[in-house]
């Protein structure tokens, strides 16, 4: 019970850090995507490969199954990274499990903030660049990642339920604004590339950040003054 409370008072405190990336993202927008540049980006790319998987997604029948290997694989991955060992794997269309000897938060959420396949196919290029340059084909790269992250952030999202064993047994408000943190970390770091100045978005984040922080701590401290004073009155 108290790592459960305690959970919550850390996803209270990441609230204005979420509040912080959403303002940088506003901020970055303009200067990442300025529409007479677009044909000259990545972005484009980057662009109709999500496109292309939302339409799949809404259209067409979905493929659980392949999204339910990436999320038990993803698990049992993070599992080993931490030194845990993996006795089980199952995977079907109607959902999956592993079975390991380490279980922590990020073990049980690492599916819904990493972009497994998106990674996976970032892993295959680079291997392949390696032996055959392949810089004249880097809009098919782009593209992939913009498909598979759309695959992770549709899916994502309709996994977000209060049947998610995964997010009741973490607290689900602190899986939901741990989950919206690192993707929206995903998102500012993609935006900080097409600005072309990383050290500018870090900036601007941290600034932005702070800025919520501080209009965090002084609505608390006028709701704590509110309440003083509204226990005075009642007691004169």
């Amino acid at each position: 019970m108290f790592a459960r409370f305690l959970k919550f008072l850390i996803a209270l405190a990441l609230m204005p850090l979420v509040a912080g990336e959403v303002w940088t993202l506003i901020d970055l927008a303009p200067i990442s995507m300025p529409i007479g540049q677009w044909p000259e980006t990545w972005f484009v790319s980057f662009g109709a490969g999500f496109i292309v998987w939302v339409l799949i997604f809404i259209f067409l029948p979905r493929t659980m199954w392949l999204y339910v290997l990436g999320h038990e694989f993803t698990h049992a991955l993070m599992a080993m990274m931490v030194g845990g060992k993996v006795s089980a794997f199952k995977v079907t269309s109607k959902g999956g499990h592993i079975m390991t000897d380490r279980v922590n938060w990020w073990i049980a959420l690492s599916p819904y903030i990493v972009p497994i396949y998106a990674l996976i196919w970032i892993g295959l290029w680079l291997t392949v660049d390696f032996y055959y340059p392949l810089k004249q084909w880097q809009s098919i790269l782009y593209f992939g990642i913009g498909f598979f992250w759309s695959f992770h952030l549709t899916f994502t999202g309709s996994m977000m339920h209060l049947r998610q064993t995964d997010l009741s047994g973490e607290g689900f408000i602190f899986s939901w604004v741990v989950i919206l943190l690192m993707n929206l970390l995903g998102v500012l770091l993609l935006l900080s590339v097409l600005a072309h100045d990383m050290p500018m978005a870090g900036r601007l984040f941290l600034h932005r950040s702070g800025q919520c922080y501080i209009f965090a701590g002084n609505e608390i401290m006028h709701g704590v003054g509110w309440l003083q004073n509204a226990w005075r009155t009642r007691h004169i």
